[in-house]
């Protein structure tokens, strides 16, 4: 092949290769040059609700543990197992028998202790003007005196161990000592039950009220503290808080709750500090264990900064907005963004009241960038 054709081969070749090139993908075409038309709007102020939220977990607002306070045979389970129960409602029967028989003896104890002292009594009232009209010595006097003070000592005692049997007998039959749901039972019927630290029977639950534990951290606290201190954060009367809660499956729920109590101190091994709500259960929707997402309401941002969140960029040193510059260009202005409410962003520091900010063509504008301002 001579020089001419080789020359004219590869011209062919080259003409194919460029015919071939690929279009550029839609979004990598080289922006238009010359200045971009941008929508202006305004950094305002105004006033927003402030939240606090985090991961909660629910408490029985009572937890009882129910023990066998007498020894004895259990003879019977009164209710069924998770059932609600009323408080005063019979849970467990014990086997009175032995208890029984405790009771009469302590009956029959009382009755001989108190005809004891009605006859030491009445001795002594036979004495008394006896010894005053020196027909009976002082010696008989102080017999029959100490006589009587020994037997109604003694009819004192009786009549304690009565008491105690027939609260014994009593105990026979347990019953609710809170209204609430009731846990499996512990012990089978049957089983001799020996009063004391391992007689446990059940458990029971009081959900309504019910308690919801969640933390915030340190910073968390601090930050609202600051934020109170500088007029910028305004705090409820009397600390009454609001606490909506939504469940797992994102159902939030219609009652609300009060913050009752806040932990005196930080948690030293997750810096955290501990809160307590108590809410309402009346319908019994949350079970002690659950988990639920907290939100504390109340709390009102005054005369916050905020923009949309459209016009809110993220760069490599964080949180911009496009500041409009009098010459029709464009600054790249860091901004401390803090909550995000509805279609809003709240801005702590950066830009002031008033600003002017590009509200649209972001994508296409760089630092430095001209500009044609359509103010929105």
């Amino acid at each position: 092949m001579n020089r001419l054709s080789t020359l004219t081969l590869s011209s062919v070749l080259l003409l194919a290769l460029a015919g071939c090139e690929r279009p550029k993908a839609a979004g990598m075409e080289k922006p238009p040059e010359g200045p971009v038309p941008v929508t202006v709007t305004e950094v305002k102020s105004g006033n927003f609700p402030a939240l606090l939220e985090a991961t909660g977990q629910t408490q029985a607002f009572n937890t009882v543990q129910v023990y066998a306070r007498v020894s004895g045979y259990l003879l019977k389970r009164a209710y069924t197992e998770g059932q609600f129960m009323t408080k005063g409602q019979t849970l467990f029967s014990i086997d009175p028998a032995d208890l029984k028989n405790s009771l009469e003896s302590a009956k029959a104890s009382y009755q001989l202790a108190n005809a004891n002292h009605i006859n030491a009594t009445a001795v002594l009232n036979r004495i008394k003007p006896l010894a005053q009209a020196n027909a009976a010595s002082q010696q008989d006097l102080d017999t029959a005196t100490a006589n009587e003070r020994n037997t109604a000592a003694a009819l004192m005692g009786a009549k304690a161990l009565l008491e105690q049997a027939n609260l014994n007998l009593s105990y026979t039959t347990i019953k609710a000592p809170i209204s609430g749901f009731v846990d499996k039972s512990k012990m089978d019927v049957g089983t001799y039950i020996a009063a004391g630290a391992n007689s446990l029977l059940t458990t029971m639950y009081q959900n309504d009220p019910i308690y919801v534990n969640f933390t915030f951290s340190e910073n968390q606290k601090i930050a609202r503290q600051n934020a109170i201190a500088s007029g910028k954060l305004i705090a409820p009367k009397n600390g009454d808080y609001d606490v909506e809660l939504t469940l797992g499956d994102g159902t939030t729920l219609e009652r609300k709750g009060k913050i009752n109590f806040v932990a005196p101190f930080i948690d030293p091994t997750t810096g955290t500090i501990s809160y307590r709500a108590l809410i309402d259960n009346r319908d019994h929707k949350l079970l002690p264990g659950q988990f639920v997402h907290v939100k504390v309401k109340g709390m009102e941002w005054k005369n916050t900064l905020y923009i949309s969140q459209k016009n809110l960029m993220t760069g490599e040193k964080g949180k911009f907005v496009y500041a409009i510059e009098a010459n029709n260009t464009v600054t790249a202005k860091p901004v401390m963004a803090t909550e995000w409410i509805g279609e809003n962003v709240l801005i702590e520091s950066g830009v002031n009241a008033g600003d002017k900010i590009a509200a649209d063509g972001l994508a296409k504008l760089k630092p430095g960038a001209d500009i044609i301002p359509n103010v929105k």
